[in-house]
C-alpha cells in the first residue's frame, strides 16, 4: 500500500542531540562503559497558566455502581497475576533525552533496541554507528495491509484506519484464525507510519492478533474536513469505531472475537479515558477484554509545566510540537475560517504567538472544542480521573525519568498493587524517557527468544497474551488433552 510520507517533528532535535552525545561519549573512558551513566537533571520550573482555575474536576466513579464493581472484582486476578519483566538499559545510554529521541529514530536500527551485555565495545560501536547514520530523510512504511476510510458519526468528517492482518484476510477487519483485534491509538502529531506504531503493531501480530491503528483526523497524510481534529481527551472516534466493529461483527460471516485496546502517550490517555467512560459497557457492549498502554500522561495540568519547562524541554520537545501544531492551526484557518485572522473560532493571534504548549492549548484547543480554558481542558481530559471506572484488565508502563511528565505523579493507589478497585497493573521503570525503553540488556533467558519488537512493545503484547490466555484457559486446557 502506498503511504504518505511523514516528517517527524523531532528530527532536527535528534540530529543535534546525537552529535552532542557522540562528542560527550567519546570523551568518556570506554573500558568503564558498563559503569558509566550520563544523567542530566530535569528542570522543575513551571509555566504560568493563562487562565484562572475552574472550581470543579471530574468526579471518580461512585461506589454504588454495583455492576462495575462486580466486573472489576472478576478481572482483578487477571491483572494481579501478571508479572512485569525488568527493563535494564545499558547504563551509558540510559539518559532520558537520549532514550526519548532514539526511540523515534533508532528503534529498528541494529543493536539499538537490544544489547548483549557481554558484547562490550562491539555493542557500543553498533549504537554509535546507528546514531551517526541518522540522515534526516523522511521515513516511509509499507507495514500495513489495508487502509479503510471511516466516516465519523457526525457525517461531516472522516479518519483512516490502517489494518495489519495476523494471517490471511478472511473478511474486512478479520483474518483467518486470529485471536482477536487490537485497536492501536497513536500519540500527538504521530500516525500509523511512526516507528513506534509499527513496532507495537508488529508485537501484537506476532502474538496472533489483527491490529487496527486509528489515525486521528488529519494525521494520516490527508487533511480532514472540519475545524480541529483531535486532542488529549478526544475519545469520540475511538468510541464510534468500537460501535462500528460491534455492529459489523454481529453480521453473518463474522466471528465475535475479543477486542483489546492499546496506545502511547496521547493515545494512552485516550484509551484509559475511554475505558473509564465506558465502565462495564466496555465488556457488555463492545466485547473489550483488556488494554495495554505506555507513556500515560495521568495529570495533564501538572505535566504541561514540565514539557514547557525552560531549557532543553521547551527548546526541543515543546518547540518542535508547537511548530507542527501552529502549521496545522494555520491550515485550519485558511481552510475553514476563510483565512480570517479575526475569526471567532479561536484566538489566531495568541495561537501563532504561543511560546508554550499551555498557551497554544488555551488559545486554540480550548475554544475549538468548547472548554472554558486550558485548565478546564486538562482537568476534563486527564486520564487519572477515569482510572476508577476501568472495568477490564489494564496494563500501564511509564518511565520514572520521562521528561514530559511530573516525576511525582505515579497513582499506584489506583492499581491492584496499591489497593485500588480497578483491575489495573502499573509498571514504573527507573529509565526509558518518553516512549524510549531502548538499549535493553538481554538476560540469558531473553537471548533464547525470537524477539522482533523492542522491549516495551513486547511487554505490552505479553500482557495482552496473558489476558487472552487467562480468559481462554479452560478452552486451552481442553485442547491440550
Amino acid at each position: 500500500m502506498r503511504r504518505q510520507r511523514v516528517l517527524f517533528p523531532l528530527r532536527a532535535a535528534a540530529t543535534f542531540f546525537a552529535l552532542q552525545w557522540i562528542t560527550l561519549f567519546s570523551l568518556a573512558t570506554l573500558p568503564f562503559v558498563a559503569g558509566f551513566s550520563f544523567d542530566t537533571s530535569r528542570s522543575s520550573s513551571s509555566t504560568k497558566q493563562t487562565q484562572s482555575t475552574p472550581e470543579t474536576v471530574p468526579e471518580t466513579v461512585p461506589q454504588e455502581k454495583t455492576l462495575l464493581r462486580q466486573m472489576q472484582l472478576k478481572y482483578r486476578d487477571v491483572a494481579e497475576s501478571f508479572t512485569p519483566s525488568t527493563y535494564s538499559p545499558l547504563p551509558a545510554f540510559s539518559n532520558c533525552h537520549l532514550q526519548t529521541i532514539s526511540g523515534v529514530f533508532l528503534r529498528k536500527s541494529e543493536g539499538c533496541a537490544y544489547v548483549d551485555p557481554d558484547s562490550g565495545l562491539t555493542g557500543v560501536t553498533k549504537i554509535l554507528r546507528a546514531v551517526s547514520d541518522i540522515d534526516g530523510k523522511e521515513d516511509e512504511s509499507s507495514f500495513w495491509d489495508e487502509r479503510v476510510r471511516v466516516d465519523t458519526q457526525c457525517g461531516q468528517d472522516f479518519f483512516h484506519a490502517d489494518v495489519k492482518y495476523a494471517a490471511t484476510k478472511k473478511t474486512k477487519w478479520q483474518s483467518e484464525g486470529s485471536k482477536g483485534m487490537v485497536v492501536l491509538i497513536h500519540g500527538l502529531e504521530s500516525n500509523s507510519n511512526s516507528s513506534l506504531s509499527v513496532d507495537m503493531a508488529n508485537a501484537y501480530v506476532q502474538e496472533g492478533f489483527d491490529v487496527v491503528c486509528l489515525n486521528f483526523r488529519g494525521c494520516s497524510g490527508v487533511p480532514n474536513d472540519t475545524l480541529g481534529g483531535y486532542h488529549l481527551g478526544f475519545t469520540d472516534d475511538l468510541r464510534f469505531f468500537l460501535k462500528v466493529i460491534s455492529e459489523t461483527w454481529d453480521k453473518n460471516g463474522y466471528d465475535k472475537r475479543p477486542i483489546y485496546l492499546s496506545g502511547f502517550s496521547l493515545g494512552a490517555n485516550v484509551v484509559v479515558k475511554t475505558l473509564g467512560e465506558l465502565g462495564e459497557t466496555a465488556v457488555t457492549l463492545y466485547n473489550i477484554h483488556g488494554a495495554a498502554v505506555t507513556g500515560a500522561p495521568y495529570d495533564l495540568e501538572r505535566n504541561v509545566k514540565f514539557i514547557d519547562a525552560p531549557g532543553f524541554n521547551r527548546a526541543v520537545y515543546s518547540g518542535n510540537f508547537l511548530r507542527t501544531l501552529k502549521k496545522r492551526a494555520q491550515f485550519q484557518l485558511d481552510t475553514h475560517c476563510e483565512s480570517d485572522p479575526l475569526t471567532d473560532a479561536f484566538d489566531y493571534q495568541r495561537t501563532m504567538s504561543a511560546t508554550s504548549i499551555a498557551e497554544f492549548d488555551d488559545a486554540f484547543i480550548a475554544p475549538v472544542y468548547g472548554f472554558e480554558n486550558n485548565i478546564d481542558y486538562y482537568r476534563k481530559s486527564s486520564c487519572i480521573y477515569f482510572l476508577d471506572g476501568v472495568a477490564v484488565p489494564l496494563f500501564i508502563i511509564n518511565a520514572g525519568d520521562d521528561p514530559f511528565f511530573d516525576p511525582d505523579i505515579h497513582p499506584i493507589e489506583k492499581s491492584v498493587d496499591g489497593g485500588g478497585p480497578a483491575p489495573i497493573k502499573m509498571q514504573r521503570t527507573d529509565h526509558g524517557g518518553h516512549l524510549g525503553f531502548m538499549f535493553h540488556q538481554l538476560s540469558d533467558a531473553e537471548k533464547n527468544e525470537d524477539r522482533t519488537s523492542s522491549w516495551m512493545p513486547t511487554e505490552l503484547a505479553r500482557f495482552i497474551h496473558h489476558v487472552h490466555h487467562y480468559d481462554n484457559r479452560e478452552v486451552d486446557e481442553k485442547r491440550s488433552h
